[in-house]
């Protein structure tokens, strides 16, 4: 996931293929290679998910990594040989398995979760999904929750019963998406800024996966849902 806060542009690589690999930490990082490798634009950020251990129990928690992280690649272009490389936000046990990564304006950067059924049971909560902004220091402070998962009915009947045999697990957040629909050459990720909530075009999407795999939609308050929440006695 690409920024290049030069021109405050919240952009997004193209699909780069790289060697299948083992291992939950492992596929997060190709996950992201595939979606979120520079594509050619000039940048100045480059975003990524390290979806970790996804077990409270890992050794690696406390100080390798276990918990998950955003990290931050830095280069003054996409073919320079050399960059910096630094931890933007280091997960905890709140934060933890992120995965699907996304821009949805100059500087508004959403991921979601994929703490898997143990993490789920070991922490006694479900996926949700997470706002940072990218001029913000995370050192002392933590990213706004903007979904919560549940469990669908499929889902619910699998956790309660082991899955008939065939248990896909819980429901997990995936697919976080962003895009204006356009399916033309400056409509590939990374092309233009999102402005999801400013600009109709743009549309959010996320997919509630195993159980029942519905996708929904989520569409930006009005001003006026706005004024009357603020207007509110509750």
């Amino acid at each position: 996931m690409a920024h290049d806060p030069r021109h405050g542009d919240g952009r997004q690589g193209a699909v780069h293929r790289e060697p299948a690999c083992e291992g939950r930490s492992c596929d997060a990082l190709q996950a992201a290679r595939e979606r979120r490798l520079p594509s050619g634009h000039e940048v100045g950020e480059f975003y990524f998910t390290e979806t970790g251990d996804t077990n409270a129990t890992s050794t690696e928690n406390p100080t390798a990594g276990g918990w998950g992280s955003l990290f931050k690649l830095v280069q003054a272009s996409p073919s320079a040989d050399t960059g910096k490389l630094s931890v933007f936000y280091k997960g905890d046990v709140v934060h933890t398995g992120l995965d699907n990564i996304q821009f949805v304006s100059d500087d508004e950067l959403l991921a979601v979760e994929d703490a898997g059924d143990t993490l789920h049971t070991q922490r006694k909560a479900l996926d949700s999904g997470y706002e940072w902004n990218v001029v913000t220091d995370y050192s002392s402070a933590q990213p706004i929750r903007f979904l919560a998962q549940g469990r669908d009915f499929a889902a619910t009947l699998d956790s309660a019963f082991a899955g008939y045999g065939k248990n896909e697990g819980d429901n997990e957040l995936t697919g976080i998406h962003v895009s204006n629909g356009d399916a033309g050459r400056d409509g590939i990720l990374g092309a233009k800024t999102p402005r999801f909530g400013d600009d109709r075009k743009w549309r959010m999407f996320y997919t509630q996966q195993h159980g029942e795999n519905r996708t929904y939609e989520v569409t930006a308050a009005s001003k006026s849902d706005s004024d009357n929440s603020d207007n509110s006695d509750d």
